[in-house]
């Protein structure tokens, strides 16, 4: 079994949901998406010994997260309404925006693909360490992995 390391990940993303990505810089930490399904409780009083039966639910593409070394001066971390991912959770949500997260592998690529939208943004200033900003993304429809 191969493994790679997870170093020179790349988080990319275009607010206007089209083609013309841009690397979100100074990013540490990535997680997601956390993709889940929900139950449907499709008990009765015919349930077999008194269990809960399910049924499977609609897929959730879940959220992206991941924490940025907070550049204040960078449009692409803070930005205006749409531009920027400060900015993207200002935005009044008409536009999803498209983004990839590129996997490092050893040969080939990986690269998630979803829709999504900034839906948490919350800076830190610790008094002894560096500024950062944990982000998360909500998925919008199925993410997609693709592998070559």
């Amino acid at each position: 079994m191969t493994h790679h390391p997870s170093w020179s990940t790349a988080l990319k993303w275009d607010p206007a949901g089209g083609t013309a990505y841009v690397v979100i810089g100074q990013v540490k930490d990535i997680s997601g998406p956390n993709i889940s399904r929900g139950d449907i409780d499709v008990s009765d009083h015919d349930s077999a010994s008194n269990f809960r039966e399910y049924l499977p639910g609609l897929a959730d593409g879940g959220d992206v997260s991941f924490t940025i070394g907070l550049d204040p001066t960078n449009t692409a971390h803070v930005g205006t309404a749409g531009t920027g991912l400060l900015g993207d959770l200002e935005d009044d949500g008409c536009t999803l925006g498209a983004w990839q997260l590129t996997l490092n592998v050893c040969s080939g690529t990986a690269i998630w693909t979803f829709d999504g939208y900034v839906n948490s943004f919350s800076p830190s200033s610790p008094v002894e360490g560096e500024q950062l900003a944990e982000v998360a993304v909500k998925v919008s429809g199925k993410p997609t992995l693709t592998v070559t």
